[in-house]
């Protein structure tokens, strides 16, 4: 049983958020030894950025993030390459991430139920990819482990009283990739062991502070004399709302793995927790920034990192649009009200995927320009 004697959410929250800004620093300060950038990485970077600047949608924007992402992160010694590496992993994610977890579930949403190995895949699939990914941030604390550890084993349980694999076995059956499989296979390895370790810690609070000053100590060591930056200023608001964001979607990851779970053991679907789900999913899908802080902060970081060049600013512009007051999480095609009587489930589904797609649009661009299917769409429909 967890030890409920935990230090207040707030004081651990802005513990690790020093953490996490003092390793961003600590990546921004290039010694200078540095290797150049290769030409050859160069122009593919060059080349990616232009194609995130031309980019029409939220997935052609990702793709062109998660490339220039790898390229820097294939060249940790080249002047600025890991500070870009972790920026724009966080963007992909942020811009990517809830999208992804709302058309998984926007599937099973339209079915009510999942019948075969496919369609299993199709919606754990792309939560687990999402998860992945976060975790890959390093952002993801003991507490959220240990629940979306227990969803896992959950669904898992849930999965095998219905005749259905595991997650990564029904993955892996249903692309026939082993390579995701194994994906998969080590995100849950790596929450099974924090999960586990976060279990046996007679006080969650104590193991966060041991080991966030074992690791503070760790990056100090490696930084020259004198060089100790300052937690203070809009960096550390920007990477604590980072924090934040992250720690929010690991909620709304266990949700939904134990919303897929509950509707494998029943059969059926529950629509009131999906439609919780979803409009903390939208809302999350403007990202963690929207204050003239980060616009400004975001100008500043496009200035002092040279090989971004002209992509920059394009990298951030949906924090920066956001502020202009646009609000993508309020478009909605309210798809749960479509009437139509036998015609009700296919025109929920019709309504769904414009809804999806209105979205997505906004995202990336910022503007809707079309409209809720005519005969397909609720009386709260926003377009």
């Amino acid at each position: 049983m967890m030890n409920t004697a935990r230090r207040p959410a707030t004081d651990r929250l802005a513990l690790l958020c020093c953490v996490w800004l003092l390793q961003i620093l600590i990546l921004a300060a290039v010694p200078a030894t540095a290797a150049e950038w290769p030409p050859e990485a160069k122009a593919r970077m060059e080349a990616a950025g232009a194609r995130l600047s031309a980019a029409k949608d939220t997935a052609q924007r990702v793709d062109a993030l998660r490339e220039i992402q790898q390229i820097a992160a294939a060249h940790p010694d080249a002047p600025d390459a890991r500070l870009t590496a972790t920026l724009l992993s966080d963007k992909a994610t942020q811009e990517a991430g809830p999208g992804a977890m709302l058309d998984a579930l926007g599937d099973l949403a339209s079915s009510g139920q999942i019948g075969d190995v496919q369609a299993y895949a199709s919606i754990v699939g792309p939560l687990m990819d999402t998860i992945g990914k976060m975790q890959d941030n390093g952002t993801l604390m003991p507490e959220a482990a240990i629940q979306l550890d227990d969803a896992v084993t959950k669904l898992n349980s849930a999965a095998a009283k219905a005749g259905l694999p595991s997650v990564a076995d029904a993955i892996t059956k249903a692309t026939g990739n082993d390579k995701l499989g194994s994906a998969v296979t080590s995100t849950l390895g790596r929450l099974a062991k924090l999960a586990k370790v976060a279990r046996a810690s007679p006080n969650l609070a104590e193991m966060d502070s041991k080991a966030t000053k074992e690791y503070i100590d760790n990056l100090v060591g490696i930084l020259p004399p004198g060089a100790g930056p300052a937690i203070s200023g809009p960096g550390f608001v920007l990477f604590r709302d980072n924090l934040a964001w992250n720690n929010e979607m690991f909620g709304e990851s266990t949700k939904a793995l134990n919303l897929v779970a509950d509707a494998i053991e029943t059969g059926k679907f529950d629509d009131k927790a999906y439609g919780k789900i979803r409009d903390r999913l939208n809302e999350l899908s403007k990202g963690p920034w929207g204050n003239d802080a980060a616009k400004d902060f975001f100008k500043s970081l496009c200035k002092a990192i040279p090989i971004a060049g002209a992509w920059c600013d394009d990298a951030f512009k949906v924090a920066e649009e956001l502020i202009s007051g646009v609000n993508c999480g309020e478009v909605t095609c309210d798809c749960e009200n479509v009437g139509g009587g036998l015609m009700r489930g296919p025109l929920i589904v019709q309504c769904k995927l414009q809804e999806q797609s209105l979205i997505s649009e906004c995202n990336a661009t910022k503007k809707v320009s079309s409209t809720c299917p005519t005969d397909a769409k609720g009386p709260g429909a926003s377009h």
